[in-house]
């Protein structure tokens, strides 16, 4: 919901709130003149343009001129900080347009109801001939284009002090995250500290900003006039906090006066980061079936006769050596106990584990909006995998398609000697991708023994085996990771399938009285956004049921072991499907 509009539409927002506002009651006064009986009040034609020259337009100048001068400042300080950061000051005719059509927008939807009920009031005065609602149209229509003014005055100069103060490093707006790296669901707090923002009196200091849809959460914050002379500190829960790499911001600072009826953005600013690391899962591994004199695969727990060690204890799990109960304590602790020896069993295999997030075709763009949750089970049972592989003793190298934080994607590789941090680190900025399949993320690593791939890719591999002697997957099934198919667009939408619901849904303001969120723009934006995301999910389960069902039985054709993953809240079971080209198939 955040991506900048069409400069189409830009253009349009411009050209209504600079020509539009001001023409607007000499437009519906000229039509309600053509269609109604106004001879009475014909003879002040020329004291409403008196009223037009003297008081409409050197409103409408005031506005254009701080318009130019806001778009001004704030292009120069965008331009300074793509030079701090090296990259190319040209912005752009895009983004141009966003930031004059943001400057633009003085009015808000609460400014727009109080024009639009003053000049109902006035085609009513004129319809009926009462002089009353004359005189609430003109006492609205005044206080209206007086408080726009007021605003379009002081806007340029509230602007050119924020970025004067903000050089002279007397204003500060600084933004974080508390903590800025967090486990996937742990809580997060977002804080913003202010300090020396000029605030003039009549007027609230406003920090907003649109988080990534994934989190939950809309930034948005009112400051009262003491921020100028003390420092303050507004702060926010996440809802939610899902596996991912997060760049947030830059926050819009603005001005509202306190009737609500216009707002200023000053300067966008503030930006931070938030590193959400995936968890480590216990793993539940379930065998293929297998040949008596065939190897088993990589992911099979070996069981090893115990040993003379020194040893440590730990809780029995689904799937430990069962030798290596110790009964004695167990019955002293009164649940089972193993004895784990002390040094580790070296093993002389070499393992590429390859998170496979592979989507060709518009994998990157809105089709992949439903496969975030699917994605963060592959991420975690690949860390967990490879936590399972280096404690039996294995070398392993972790690679992945990720984020190279510039909104691009390259290949990294971990060693499995590396602290686990650095692992979650990778897996944190692993994203859907189109442009590197499982041979080039293979080839970046180099040859190996054995290889597992973590998958849930809808389209079959390439039929080439890969490069090492065994290969195994872990497949995720798209249509089980999506679920039961959603209801349609208007159950889900409306919050309801009854007839009553529905109405009730269509009547009812979706915030409370008086939100920004409850005008006509502002749903029909939401309705569209939720509109894209329902088709894309839709999209998504087309492509699942031409392709995705028959991968399993590409993977195991190709002669390569086979388990398919079941998630759960605390362990990540792993199904085996086939053991390889000699081995069964279940």
């Amino acid at each position: 919901m955040s991506a900048r509009p069409h400069p189409l539409i830009s253009m349009a927002k411009v050209a209504f709130h600079l020509a539009g506002t001001f023409a607007l009651p000499i437009v519906v006064g000229l039509v309600a003149a053509l269609f109604l009986e106004v001879s009475q009040v014909a003879e002040t034609a020329p004291t409403l343009l008196l009223f037009t020259v003297v008081f409409l337009f050197p409103v409408f100048l005031m506005q254009l001129v701080g318009i130019v001068r806001k778009t001004r400042i704030e292009v120069a300080q965008l331009r300074a900080e793509r030079r701090e950061r090296g990259e190319p000051i040209a912005l752009g005719f895009e983004r141009w347009m966003d930031v004059l059509a943001r400057h633009a927008a003085v009015i808000t939807p609460r400014g727009y109801s109080l024009l639009f009920a003053g000049l109902a009031f006035l085609v009513a005065a004129l319809g009926f001939q009462w002089g009353d609602l004359g005189l609430v149209a003109t006492m609205g229509l005044l206080l209206f284009y007086g408080v726009v003014g007021v605003t379009s005055f002081l806007s340029a100069f509230l602007v050119r002090g924020f970025a004067r103060e903000a050089e002279r490093r007397r204003a500060n707006v600084r933004r974080e995250m508390s903590p800025a790296v967090v486990l996937s669901g742990e809580p997060g707090e977002e804080r913003f500290h202010l300090i020396g923002v000029p605030v003039p009196p009549g007027y609230h200091l406003l920090v907003e900003d649109v988080l990534p849809d994934e989190l939950g959460t809309e930034t948005r914050h009112v400051i009262g006039a003491g921020v100028r002379t003390q420092e303050a500190i507004v702060s926010g829960k996440l809802r939610r906090s899902p596996r991912g790499l997060y760049r947030l911001g830059p926050a819009t600072i603005g001005y509202q006066d306190v009737l609500g009826l216009t707002r200023v953005s000053v300067a966008a600013v503030a930006s931070c980061e938030l590193k959400v690391l995936p968890r480590f899962r216990r793993l539940e591994i379930v065998e293929p079936p297998r040949s008596k004199h065939q190897t088993p695969d990589v992911v099979v727990r070996p069981h090893r006769f115990p040993q003379e060690d020194f040893f440590r204890f730990r809780e029995y799990t689904r799937g430990d050596d069962t030798r290596r109960i110790h009964w004695k304590l167990s019955v002293r602790a009164g649940r089972l106990t193993l004895r784990m020896p002390e040094s580790r069993e070296q093993s002389v295999r070499n393992v590429v584990l390859v998170l496979d997030s592979f989507l060709p075709g518009r994998g990157t763009g809105d089709d992949a909006v439903g496969l975030a949750d699917v994605l963060d089970a592959l991420v975690e049972t690949w860390v967990s995998l490879a936590a399972e592989l280096v404690d039996r003793g294995d070398a392993v190298t972790l690679v992945a398609a990720v984020d190279d934080g510039r909104g691009g994607r390259r290949i990294e590789s971990v060693s499995g000697r590396a602290p686990r941090t650095r692992w979650q680190d990778l897996g944190a900025r692993a994203r859907w991708q189109d442009r590197f399949d499982l041979p080039a993320l293979l080839e970046s690593v180099g040859p190996a023994t054995d290889g597992v791939a973590v998958s849930a890719r809808f389209d079959a591999p390439p039929p080439l085996p890969f490069q090492g002697q065994r290969f195994t997957w872990i497949y995720r099934k798209p249509e089980e990771a999506l679920g039961p198919p959603e209801p349609g667009f208007w159950t889900v939408h409306l919050g309801g399938a009854g007839l009553g619901t529905q109405l009730l849904a269509l009547i009812r303001l979706p915030f409370p009285v008086g939100s920004d969120e409850n005008t006509l723009g502002a749903r029909w934006r939401r309705y569209r956004f939720e509109r894209a995301r329902y088709d894309a999910r839709q999209r998504l389960r087309a492509r699942v049921r031409r392709g995705a069902q028959s991968v399993v039985a590409a993977l195991i054709a190709r002669g390569d072991a086979v388990y398919t993953l079941e998630p759960g809240p605390i362990a990540h079971r792993l199904v085996g499907v086939s053991s390889g080209a000699a081995g069964g198939v279940m």
